[in-house]
C-alpha cells in the first residue's frame, strides 16, 4: 500500500504578518514536494527505459527478433523519431510525450 498523501494544513491565524509567514512556510513545503516528486517521477522513468533497453538487449543476445519483433522494432524506432519536444522550456506536455513514449514501446514489447 503507497503510504499516504502529504497534506499541507490551513494556518489558523488571522494577522498579517502571520499569514504571509506561513505562505512562505508552505511555499518552501511545496518545493521541496515539488523536488521529491520530480525526483521519484525521473527515477521512475529512467526505470521503465532501463528496462525497455534490457528487454532489447535479451531478445538480441537470445535467439535474435522474429518477423514480427522487428516489424515492432520499425514501429518503435518510427515512433522514438517522431518525439518533438523542446528541453529547453521544461513544460510538462515534454514529460507527458516521454511518459506516454514510453508506455508504448512497452506494449510493443509485451506484444512480443
Amino acid at each position: 500500500m503507497p503510504p499516504p498523501a502529504k497534506k499541507l494544513t490551513a494556518p489558523k491565524t488571522t494577522s498579517s504578518e502571520a499569514l504571509g509567514a506561513v505562505a512562505r512556510q508552505q511555499l518552501l513545503i511545496v518545493n521541496g514536494l515539488l523536488d521529491e516528486v520530480a525526483r521519484n517521477y525521473l527515477a521512475r522513468l529512467h526505470r521503465e527505459i532501463a528496462d525497455l533497453v534490457q528487454a532489447l538487449e535479451k531478445r538480441r543476445m537470445g535467439r535474435g527478433f522474429s518477423r514480427r519483433e522487428i516489424k515492432g522494432l520499425r514501429q518503435m524506432l518510427k515512433q522514438i523519431a517522431g518525439l518533438q519536444i523542446n528541453s529547453e522550456r521544461g513544460r510538462r506536455k515534454d514529460l507527458k510525450k516521454i511518459d506516454s513514449l514510453i508506455g508504448d514501446l512497452q506494449s510493443i514489447i509485451e506484444r512480443w
